[in-house]
């Protein structure tokens, strides 16, 4: 794009500009702004419009030179460009040259609100609405621009590999987050029962109305990790993990006790002190949880374990082999283990309600098995093969690079294993790829020996990543880019395809 030279700013428009330097407040800045020569705002998109004028109205633009000032510009979305003025008659100046090369999200992270983030191959810029409503509508008016590209965080579900649906959060069809709605429960408030909640709480797996996700959010994120489902992006492990669980299911965990006990749960129209009372006893003192059965037998002793094999075939021919291919079970109902060994099998099982109830019972997500070499829940869920249970355990405070007895981390074990997907996660989540097991192999060595092409890719693009960040960073910095470069959105988007092909064979 084109700069802008703010000095050459005259009149009323120069008092915009000592408005956004100053930042002053937006209402202050709108009042200054609301007498500028241009028609009122849409709230709406139309891709079919006679003028070819897709979306126009006024955003907030950063500006990317050192100071990272924020000028109000007309905008408008046209001929699969995004373009401004500065005056009403003044020419165009071009933003994004094609829009349908480009993604569009929102970001939550920036000290303004109502932010998203248009990126491009090239660069990225950053804009900012004047209300929640105009940024969807602009969102979604650059998504309309593009059809053939999705969101780096899209909220579709794959339909096979080398393809993405185009089915949304607001798309057409049965998407991923329409299921999520209709699992039993999910049509009413987890806490209170208010009907249609649009919020959830996506380390416990339930959906939540807005009073009571105020209320869960201020319990931290230790307890609760507050989402919107209209208005944040969600990716397709998130959702499949949010499917896997519900209202239904964990209330059932954490309500358990509320009839021996007594307890009278909060409705719509009882007062915040109920709900939030109630809520804090529900996941914090967890005051109505059901006892576990045998729980205390196998504390105190008096229950013998009995050995039991659970085999995992390889997904690929290798000559590396996978350490520990059976590993113990019980043919008895796991329900009767003590919650650290019932979180462990059950996160082998891919069990997502038996790992919600171990968690509630107080389960340790870091704890280490002596029997089997010290391996975490977590490396149990990569032997399982499944990345939703991973997604739920490092959602629940688990880490990624916790090693057991033999210097092997969860990075190393999927490697070994030829899991892509669960690869590609832990990437994600920032997995080390220099440490080396008791042998002196480093994952992506493991990779290279086992001739895994796909993940010897990963693992690669990944260093190239790091080594990027060290070229870019400032002179004497560590080597850390803002997640608004373009390089790292890039890596970011081709780590979530990745996942997207490989999330249904996990």
């Amino acid at each position: 794009a084109t700069k802008v030279n703010n000095h050459s700013v005259t009149g009323v428009f120069q008092c915009v500009c000592v408005c956004v330097h100053v930042r002053l407040p937006a209402l202050a800045q709108l009042a200054i702004c609301q007498v500028l020569p241009y028609p009122k705002p849409k709230l709406e998109f139309n891709v079919d419009a006679p003028n070819g004028v897709v979306m126009e109205g006024y955003l907030f633009k950063r500006a990317s030179n050192a100071f990272k000032t924020w000028n109000r510009r007309w905008f408008s979305i046209q001929n699969s460009q995004l373009v401004y003025q500065k005056k009403l008659k003044d020419s165009l100046t071009v933003v994004v040259e094609d829009l349908r090369l480009c993604s569009v999200k929102p970001c939550e992270d920036n000290e303004r609100r109502f932010c998203f983030e248009v990126v491009s191959p090239t660069k990225s810029c950053m804009l900012q609405a004047e209300s929640e409503k105009l940024r969807q509508a602009w969102i979604q008016a650059v998504q309309a621009t593009s059809p053939s590209t999705s969101s780096i965080d899209s909220a579709s579900e794959p339909r096979e590999r080398g393809e993405r649906s185009d089915k949304g959060v607001r798309g057409g069809g049965e998407s991923l987050l329409q299921r999520v709605q209709s699992l039993p429960g999910n049509e009413l408030c987890s806490d209170c029962g208010q009907a249609a909640p649009c919020w959830a709480s996506i380390n416990l797996g339930v959906l939540l109305c807005i009073e009571c996700s105020g209320i869960h959010r201020s319990l931290g994120v230790h307890f609760s990790k507050v989402r919107s489902l209209t208005l944040d992006s969600w990716e397709p492990e998130l959702l499949k993990l949010m499917c896997e669980l519900g209202n239904t299911v964990i209330n059932h965990i954490y309500e358990g006790g509320c009839e021996e006990l007594g307890a009278k749960k909060p409705g719509p129209s009882s007062s915040r002190q109920e709900k939030e009372a109630w809520i804090k006893s529900k996941y914090v003192e967890k005051r109505f949880l059901k006892k576990m059965s045998g729980s205390e037998a196998l504390a105190e002793g008096e229950r013998k374990s009995r050995p039991w094999t659970v085999k995992k075939c390889q997904r690929h021919s290798s000559s590396v082999r996978a350490p520990n291919k059976e590993v113990s079970s019980d043919p008895e109902d796991p329900r009767e283990l003590h919650p650290g060994a019932l979180l462990h099998r059950s996160s082998r099982l891919h069990n997502l309600p038996l790992m919600a109830e171990a968690l509630a019972h107080g389960a340790d997500v870091h704890s280490a098995s002596e029997e089997e070499e010290g391996k975490t829940p977590l490396i149990q869920a990569v032997a399982g093969g499944s990345l939703i249970a991973c997604e739920f355990l490092l959602q629940n405070g688990a880490d990624v690079n916790q090693r057991d007895m033999r210097g092997r981390g969860p990075l190393h074990h999927a490697t070994y294993l030829g899991h892509t997907g669960q690869v590609c996660l832990f990437l994600k989540r920032g997995a080390s790829q220099t440490e080396v097991d008791e042998q002196g192999h480093d994952p992506l060595s493991i990779a290279v020996q086992a001739a895994n092409a796909d993940i010897v890719t990963l693992l690669r693009l990944a260093r190239m990543n790091e080594e990027m960040r060290e070229a870019e960073a400032p002179l004497g910095q560590p080597g850390q880019y803002p997640s608004s470069s373009p390089t790292e959105q890039q890596y970011r988007k081709c780590i979530q395809e990745f996942i997207c092909l490989n999330i249904e064979e996990c």
